[in-house]
C-alpha cells in the first residue's frame, strides 16, 4: 500500500521544459557514468601517473575558465537548448581524441581544450535553462528529482561501463557512451527553443561576482568532485585491480544516494538551504579527511557510499540555493549567475589540481590530498543568499 504522504517527496505539475531536462539529464549521465570514473583509469593504463592525471584535468578548467565567457555569449545568440547540443557533440569529440592519445601523446594536450568547449557551451546553457524553467515553491524538490534521475543511471551507468570495458575494451565504451551523449538531447527538441533573447555582457558577470564575493570561494568546495573525476576512481581501481569491480562499487553506493536525496528535496524545500549546505560541508568534507582508512574492498565501497550519499546531502540544497539566486531576475542574471558558478568552481579545481600535484610531490601520498581536498569541500559552508 503507498501512503498518501510518499507523493510530497516529489515535485507536483512540472512544466514541459522541465520534464525535457529530466529525460535529457538521463541520457547524458547515463553516458557519463559510463565512461567517467574510467577516463583516469584509462589514463593511467596508459602509463600517466596520479601527478599527470591532475595535470590533464588542469589544463581542462584552465581553459573552462577562460572559454566560458565565450561560450555563455554563443549561448546567448543560439539558445540554451542548441548550445547544449553543440556541447554534446563536442563531447564525443573529445572521447575520440582521448582514445587517441595512446597512439599519439601530444592529444594529451590537446583533448582538455575540446573538453574544455563542451563545458563552456553545455554548462551555463543547463545552469540558465533549470533557473528559469523550474518553480521556485519547489525548487528543492525538483531538483532532487533531477538528482535522483541522475543517479538512477549512475546504478546502471558504471556496472555497464565496467562490463563494457571489461569484455570489449575502452574503444566500445566510449561508442557506446558518445552514442547515448548525442540521443540526449533528443528530449530537448521535443518543443521548439523558446527563451528570452539576451546578451551575456561582462559587466553583469562582474556585477554577479561583487554582489555575492563568498560565494566565489564557496564553489571551491568543488574541488571533491575533481577528486571524484580523478584520483578516487585510480585509487579504486588500485585497491580492487579491476574495472568491473570499481563499476560495482560505484552502482551499490549509488543505489544508498538515491533514495536519501528524495528525502532530501522535501527537506530543502521547508529548511533554510543555507544551513543545510553549512551541515552538508562539515560531514561530507570529513569524509575526504578520513579517507586514510579506505584500505581493501569493503572500506572502499564504504567510503564511496559515503561519498555519493554526503554529496546527495550537500548538493540538493547547494544546487537548489544555486538556482534560487540565478532565477531571481531574468535571463540575463541567470546567465551571468551561471557563468559566474562554473568560472568559480572552475577557478576552485585549477588550484586543486596544482595543490594535488604539489602535495604528490612533497609527499607521495595520495591520502595527503585527499585530506587537502576535504578542507576545501568545507567551503561550500561560504555560500549565501
Amino acid at each position: 500500500m503507498i501512503h498518501p504522504h510518499i507523493p510530497h517527496y516529489f515535485s507536483h505539475h512540472v512544466n514541459r521544459e522541465v520534464k525535457e531536462v529530466y529525460w535529457s539529464a538521463a541520457f547524458f549521465n547515463l553516458a557519463l557514468t559510463l565512461t567517467f570514473i574510467f577516463e583516469p583509469i584509462f589514463l593511467y593504463k596508459l602509463g600517466y601517473g596520479l601527478g599527470q592525471i591532475l595535470i590533464f584535468y588542469a589544463f581542462v578548467y584552465f581553459w573552462y575558465s577562460v572559454l566560458i565567457f565565450g561560450g555563455a555569449r554563443v549561448t546567448s545568440l543560439i539558445g540554451y537548448k542548441h548550445a547544449m547540443f553543440l556541447g554534446s557533440v563536442f563531447y564525443v569529440l573529445y572521447w575520440l581524441t582521448l582514445y587517441q592519445i595512446g597512439s599519439y601523446a601530444s592529444l594529451f594536450y590537446f583533448a582538455p581544450v575540446l573538453l574544455a568547449i563542451q563545458k563552456s557551451l553545455f554548462w551555463p546553457a543547463y545552469d540558465a535553462e533549470v533557473a528559469i524553467s523550474s518553480q521556485k515553491s519547489q525548487r528543492g524538490r525538483e531538483v532532487a528529482v533531477l538528482f535522483s534521475t541522475i543517479e538512477l543511471v549512475t546504478i546502471v551507468g558504471p556496472l555497464l561501463g565496467g562490463a563494457i570495458s571489461y569484455f570489449y575494451g575502452f574503444q566500445a565504451l566510449f561508442l557506446v557512451g558518445s552514442i547515448l551523449m548525442l540521443f540526449s538531447v533528443y528530449p530537448l527538441f521535443r518543443s521548439k527553443e523558446v527563451y528570452t533573447r539576451h546578451k551575456f555582457h561582462f559587466r553583469n558577470f562582474i556585477k554577479v561576482f561583487r554582489r555575492y564575493p563568498l560565494n566565489f570561494l564557496g564553489y571551491w568546495g568543488y574541488a571533491e568532485d575533481l577528486m571524484i573525476m580523478t584520483l578516487w576512481p585510480v585509487f579504486m581501481f588500485l585497491t580492487v585491480s579491476s574495472v568491473f569491480h570499481v563499476g560495482t562499487i560505484a552502482t551499490f553506493a549509488s543505489i544508498i544516494a538515491t533514495v536519501i536525496m528524495l528525502y532530501l528535496g522535501k527537506l530543502t524545500d521547508r529548511l533554510s538551504k543555507v544551513e543545510l549546505v553549512q551541515v552538508g560541508a562539515l560531514v561530507y568534507g570529513l569524509t575526504w579527511v578520513f579517507r586514510f582508512l579506505a584500505k581493501g574492498f569493503w572500506p572502499v565501497l564504504t567510503f564511496d557510499a559515503l561519498t555519493r550519499t554526503g554529496k546527495g546531502f550537500l548538493n540538493v540544497p547547494m544546487i537548489s540555493l544555486t538556482y534560487d539566486l540565478a532565477g531571481s531576475e531574468g535571463s540575463e542574471h541567470a546567465i551571468a549567475y551561471s557563468v559566474f558558478y562554473e568560472f568559480s568552481l572552475a577557478i576552485g579545481k585549477v588550484l586543486t589540481a596544482l595543490s594535488g600535484i604539489v602535495i604528490l610531490a612533497l609527499t607521495g601520498n595520495v591520502f595527503w590530498v585527499f585530506a587537502f581536498v576535504g578542507i576545501l569541500t568545507m567551503f561550500y559552508g561560504l555560500l549565501r543568499k
